[in-house]
């Protein structure tokens, strides 16, 4: 059910979760943007794992298309106002600033644990550690990370193809010990990744790597920023990115059901600045619930899903 009041007791929760005092109120509420089809309020929980993916668009850097998002005390607040709402126990980041990342774990406490994998440019192959500064003196890496609220176990990246001379974006995942769950970070390689062979594409091999990863855990949440369109939708002129198996595009086809799609109607909600869907959560667990919730502080929306791990 929905509380009247939902919308200001969001808000309070998460400014009592960061410890902020009430002069803060206005900012957090107006910036927040809480999406109140969240169907539950706290006491009315079903049981489950709630698992957050978000593309945080965390380096301070104009190639990277992230200036005007916030600074990184807005962005870990976005995490940790999910975390005391919607009872989010894992999250699933991308373009996370190393400091950042370090703020975030200070703010959530001591019975949190997370796993960290940069990105890296190769030029012909030879690889160096991106960084979320330009011209701002950051000197911090920017990666993917694994949050996890309890301890984690088998933590581990995986190789994936990717450009001779271009960005390379990690894949990585690691095991909830609570839930016995294991959770993946994904980001996949935009088109075009390649400066030297911009019509190159190399997200149809990536994942397909991802799929053989995932395909080997009966317990899996695997999410995040896939820089790719629905394999269903109309508008989608590269679908055969997607390997046959991952997606399961109607009820009781072969593969995993997406967090946010409607098998009535095949209609999702955009996740991206551009009002395209390209963030993703699958799962091989039952679903409770999935939100999609808007912010300023990225030009990627949150998703959260709620999974059932009993």
């Amino acid at each position: 059910m929905i509380h009247p009041a939902r919308r200001t007791l969001v808000a309070l929760a998460a400014l009592v979760f960061m410890g902020v005092g009430a002069s803060a109120y206005a900012t957090q509420s107006a910036d927040t943007a809480w999406d109140d089809s969240m169907p539950y309020a706290v006491e009315d929980f079903p049981p489950g794992l709630q698992v957050l993916s978000w593309n945080m668009c965390g380096p301070q850097r104009a190639t990277w298309n992230c200036q005007g998002t916030g600074t990184p005390e807005d962005k870990v607040g976005v995490i940790t106002g999910q975390v005391a709402v919607n009872r989010v126990e894992a999250a699933l980041l991308q373009e996370v600033c190393e400091d950042d990342l370090a703020l975030l774990m200070n703010r959530l406490g001591t019975d949190w644990n997370k796993t960290f994998a940069p990105y890296q440019w190769s030029q012909d192959g030879k690889k160096t550690n991106s960084r979320c500064g330009e011209d701002t003196g950051r000197a911090d890496r920017i990666g993917t990370a694994i949050v996890v609220k309890g301890q984690i176990s088998d933590a581990k990246t995986y190789p994936l193809t990717q450009p001779t001379t271009g960005l390379h974006s990690p894949f990585q995942c690691a095991t909830a010990t609570a839930s016995n769950t294991r959770l993946c970070s994904v980001h996949a390689s935009r088109r075009g990744v390649n400066p030297d062979h911009p019509d190159w594409d190399y997200r149809d091999d990536q994942l397909a790597e991802i799929k053989a990863v995932v395909n080997a855990h009966p317990r899996v949440v695997f999410g995040g920023d896939f820089n790719a369109l629905p394999p269903h939708d109309p508008n989608n002129t590269t679908a055969w990115v997607w390997p046959a198996g991952l997606y399961a595009n109607t009820a009781g086809a072969p593969g995993y059901e997406e967090c946010d799609q409607n098998n009535a109607t095949g209609t999702i909600r955009p996740t991206h600045a551009s009002g395209a869907k390209i963030d993703y959560i699958f799962s091989s667990l039952p679903k409770n619930w999935c939100t999609v919730t808007t912010t300023p502080h990225s030009d990627h929306r949150v998703l959260i899903e709620s999974v059932k791990t009993g």
